[in-house]
């Protein structure tokens, strides 16, 4: 096993509009999954989100692979144990240009934890039991103030607008795959100390569980 350092992580975030198609054809059980649809200007490492297949594993927040004009493989997404039938459904295809670089001194990613409902009475008040809800988690993302730098800018954005977005985390480059997850911005703090740089953190509600697609 060779552990990876940081170095050559890199963040994103969802800024721009995702160009919308429709399937071809219904999507065959493999590992990876196909997706017939015609699409420009995209290329291996876009994220694309893909509904109205029929298909849990596969209508959720993916990543492209092996792209090309009429088709590509959503890295890692193996729906062989897929039971019902497919249908042909959509993809959303956020390209480059619809991604901004983040540069955060620091990142978090907290899983939900599982929650309990008081069932307690008069003979034993702490009685509980698990919750069939649990929450995905959040995300904390934290960097330097400054209004000139797009990673700020965008971040600020998400956090005024609180829709949701796409995170894309690229591992090693891409040699260790993507983590990604879709995120809502609950809010941003700012830390301003009496010696130091102005600080930000923002806080993001995960849609779903992050995902480490390879």
């Amino acid at each position: 096993m060779a552990a990876q350092n940081t170095v050559n992580v890199s963040f994103w975030l969802t800024t721009g509009t995702p160009v919308e198609s429709v399937m071809g054809s219904a999507p065959v059980a493999a590992d990876p999954t196909a997706i017939a649809a015609d699409t420009t200007g995209g290329a291996d490492g876009d994220v694309v989100v893909v509904s109205g297949t029929n298909w849990n594993r596969l209508d959720k927040v993916q990543i492209v692979d092996d792209y090309s004009e009429t088709g590509f493989n959503a890295l890692g997404c193996n729906t062989k144990l897929e039971t019902g039938p497919s249908k042909a459904g959509k993809v959303a295809l956020y390209k480059a240009e619809d991604m901004t670089k983040l540069c955060p001194s620091s990142f978090t990613d907290n899983s939900g934890s599982p929650s309990t409902i008081n069932v307690g009475t008069f003979c034993d008040p702490t009685q509980t039991i698990a919750s069939a809800v649990q929450d995905a988690g959040t995300m904390e993302i934290s960097g330097y103030v400054d209004i000139n730098d797009p990673s700020y800018t965008a971040l600020y954005e998400a956090a005024e607008m609180i829709d949701q977005r796409y995170i894309r985390i690229n591992i090693s480059g891409d040699s260790q795959g993507y983590l990604v997850a879709p995120v809502t911005a609950l809010g941003m703090n700012w830390d301003i100390p009496l010696e130091g740089a102005v600080a930000y953190t923002i806080t993001f509600v995960k849609g779903s569980a992050t995902r480490h697609l390879f």
